[in-house]
């Protein structure tokens, strides 16, 4: 098979990834108008800020699940020369530890947060703690299990945990459905709700793990102190990396609650969530190209930066067929999901969708740099980049510009990633940004020029109904994916589709 395709598995893992994904999606959706009606916006804007910042905590310890599977990957791809135990036991040390490090910062600094800084009436405070303490509680054995979702990535065993997910889903669904049926504090019901489902997927990987994998998460403490240096200093590059994701986003919510109250909160969060459910498509793909792209890292870097390429590309493409429907079209789907959002929640929708489309054009890049194990210069940078937005928010904000800035200060700092990331794989492998600007950038925004424009001018002669919004949505969805096969496939990938689909006719 050509190195500038995918192979069989990779497309496999794709299917079973895209399936959980699609059921994970529509349940959230729903879920979501039925939080909101069940909460209220002030409730359900206050539960997204406290609870939130524990999901910051969370999200920066489960995002370095990529220490994890970079180091079992690794590990694995070396087949009867590696020790993939002594490398799951490291790591589960490492994070253990970084688990009662969270739980102190939480208890203290969280708890200070809530108490002293946090917008909210006095009477909701011992609710937010309720929340905060509940939702901390979550976190540390979720990052305990950290080891254990790095095992099972590298292991490339998708089908397990798209199955825990769509279950994950389906009770969230029916748990929320009763929500608005209860009588009582019903903020506090929900945190308990969703802290029952947050404990659930660390427990299905651990009993996964030990009935799949007993030999690999067998205990056995690791004495050598330098394993620990070594991948203590890849998680610490990871963890500011993590974090500044992470900052920029439940910071901007911190900052926007400062000055503007949890009404905004709530269209902030919608907006997040929506941005993030689309996202899911592409990283999810991603996913799918991970491993291969670390394994095939050493031993044939010509495949791996190849992969490189397509899944940038691939993921941008992806992004679109969702994205570009949706800003066409956003202010009456709004209205047809949630009846009357709150304000600004299209705006901070439209411009985290862009920003989250020039990501894209990135999306194999950090892969790579973590597979090289040189991960400091690429962690500073995108750090201090995507750190660099709440100071300039408070800036902004101070001058009197509206709640919306924010988001669009985020377009003007993925743009600027997107360069400084392209320096840096340059640096640290043999990335071509000429490769990399014909085989990815320039079928990308050709694309998206071809679906768009007609589409824009289409939609002036489209009456504002829900059934013709739908209508519009659809047949968007369709031009897209026609474009996409136009200008974003390569001639090789044409053949594949053609392939594939002859195949389903037959």
């Amino acid at each position: 098979m050509s190195d500038n395709l995918p192979n069989k598995r990779i497309v496999i893992n794709t299917v079973i990834l895209y399936v959980k994904l699609i059921i994970s999606i529509v349940v959230s959706f729903v879920t979501s108008r039925l939080i909101l009606q069940a909460l209220g916006a002030n409730d359900y804007g206050l539960y997204n800020v406290v609870g939130g910042t524990v999901v910051m905590l969370n999200t920066l310890s489960v995002s370095m699940v990529a220490t994890s599977y970079r180091y079992m990957a690794v590990e694995l791809g070396k087949r009867e020369n590696g020790d993939p135990n002594k490398i799951y036991n490291t790591v589960f040390v490492i994070h253990l530890s970084l688990a009662v490090l969270l739980l102190i910062i939480g208890e203290t600094l969280g708890v200070l947060y809530v108490t002293k800084y946090l917008n909210i009436e006095s009477s909701r405070q011992s609710d937010a703690l309720f929340v905060l303490h509940l939702s901390l509680l979550t976190t540390v054995f979720a990052v305990i299990t950290v080891p254990m979702n790095g095992l099972i990535i590298a292991k490339e065993k998708f089908i397990f945990t798209s199955l825990v997910a769509i279950l994950d889903s389906i009770v969230k669904l029916v748990l929320i459905f009763f929500l608005a049926d209860i009588d009582g504090n019903r903020l506090r019901i929900y945190a308990v709700m969703m802290a029952f489902l947050q404990l659930a997927t660390p427990v299905a990987y651990q009993v996964y793990c030990r009935i799949k994998h007993r030999e690999i998460i067998r205990w056995n403490f690791n004495r050598r102190w330098k394993d620990y240096t070594e991948i203590l200093s890849f998680t610490a590059w990871m963890f500011v990396g993590a974090a500044a994701v992470m900052g920029q986003v439940q910071g901007a919510a911190m900052v926007i609650n400062f000055f503007f109250g949890t009404i905004l909160n709530a269209a902030f969060g919608l907006a997040s969530q929506v941005k993030n459910a689309v996202a899911q498509f592409t990283s999810t793909l991603r996913q799918a190209f991970i491993p291969q792209i670390m394994k095939n890292q050493e031993s044939n870097e010509e495949r791996s930066l190849n992969l490189v390429y397509v899944i940038s590309r691939y993921s941008y493409l992806t992004m679109n067929i969702i994205a570009i429907p949706l800003l066409l079209q956003m202010k009456q789907l709004l209205i047809i999901w949630l009846g009357n959002p709150p304000i600004y929640t299209e705006v901070f929708i439209d411009f985290m969708l862009i920003g989250g489309m020039i990501t894209n054009l990135s999306a194999g890049f950090d892969a790579s740099i973590q597979a090289t194990g040189k991960v400091k210069k690429n962690q500073i940078g995108y750090s201090l980049i995507n750190f660099s937005l709440i100071p300039l928010m408070f800036i902004f904000y101070r001058l009197g510009m509206p709640p919306y800035t924010n988001v669009i200060i985020m377009v003007g700092l993925a743009l600027l990633t997107l360069v400084f990331q392209c320096w840096i794989m340059s640096e640290l492998t043999s990335f071509s940004f000429s490769a990399y600007f014909k085989k990815t950038i320039m079928p990308s925004v050709a694309s998206t020029i071809v679906a768009l424009v007609p589409l824009m001018l289409l939609k002036s002669f489209f009456p504002i109904s829900t059934i013709a919004v739908l209508l519009f949505v659809i047949l968007s969805a369709m031009w897209t994916v026609i474009a996409i096969l136009i200008c974003g496939l390569r001639r090789e990938e044409k053949k594949m589709v053609a392939t594939i689909f002859n195949k389903i006719l037959n």
